[in-house]
């Protein structure tokens, strides 16, 4: 007697189901233009959203770069003083000429010289402090006698801010 119950209630289970399936295949309606335009308004929000986050992480990413470049200018200081040297006061043309550094890519423009300007930069060895002065094509921005520990510890919060342009 069991055995039929259990069939009965399953076979029950079975046809309330098939019953509340064909319910909702009959009741197919498609989205009202209310809820259309909600959609789109929640897109819209969750794109511009997203849009301002990948820019700054953009930004951020040259910065990083520029202060890579920074760096990258102290280590072939560095090497150019381990070979006999002066790091006392050295430009990146010096260090380039000599081997020491290969040609500088400006990361807001992509290049190395454009319109005539030069991404270019000094190391200056004061003791045992090494500084670096590096300005990027447009000067937007520039590091400017930034010690080595501080471009270390600091990253691109080191970098100074874009100079608001004076009003002519």
């Amino acid at each position: 007697m069991g055995r039929v119950l259990k069939k009965h209630f399953c076979l029950q289970g079975d046809l309330n189901m098939k019953n509340w399936l064909k319910k909702l295949r009959k009741d197919e309606r498609g989205l009202t233009l209310v809820e259309l335009l909600a959609v789109i308004v929640i897109l819209a929000i969750v794109a511009a959203i997203a849009f301002v986050a990948i820019g700054n992480v953009i930004e951020n990413s040259k910065k990083d770069a520029h202060v890579a470049n920074a760096l990258q200018v102290i280590s072939a200081a560095k090497l150019y003083e381990a070979a006999g040297g002066d790091a006392s006061n050295v430009s990146t043309e010096t260090l380039q000429d000599e081997g020491y550094l290969d040609e500088l890519i400006d990361p807001w423009k992509k290049a190395a010289e454009e319109g005539g300007k030069k991404y270019e930069g000094t190391v200056r060895k004061s003791g045992d402090v090494y500084s670096v002065t590096l300005t990027d094509i447009d000067n937007k921005y520039p590091i400017e006698n930034v010690p080595e520990a501080k471009l270390i510890e600091e990253g691109r919060g080191a970098i100074g801010k874009e100079e608001p342009e004076e009003p002519q």
